[in-house]
């Protein structure tokens, strides 16, 4: 499932337009982005949580040139799923 198809079906359910729906949805994830930024961390209660991971520098030899590359330190982002939201894709816990 894509954006598109998210923002359809959330402005469907709730009686909003499209644009609308797409205007909050950008708004939630670059304060998001804002918050991985400043803090490092941003959770969601029953969906997960972000968390920025420092990479260490690495040594990788290239057989190609016979040569080894130093990769520099950077960073990226992890998302671990709540224990609620695994259940519930697993179709555990549904009554």
């Amino acid at each position: 499932m894509d954006k598109r198809k998210i923002v359809k079906i959330v402005a469907k359910k709730n009686g909003m337009s499209q644009k609308d729906v797409t205007m909050v949805f950008d708004e939630i994830f670059s304060t998001m982005l804002e918050g991985l930024k400043e803090e490092g961390h941003v959770g969601v209660l029953g969906f997960g949580s972000f968390n920025v991971k420092k990479c260490a520098v690495r040594h990788r030899y290239v057989l190609s040139t016979q040569k080894v590359v130093l990769y520099p330190e950077n960073k990226k982002v992890i998302f671990r799923v709540a224990k609620q939201f695994k259940f519930k894709a697993d179709g555990v816990g549904e009554e």
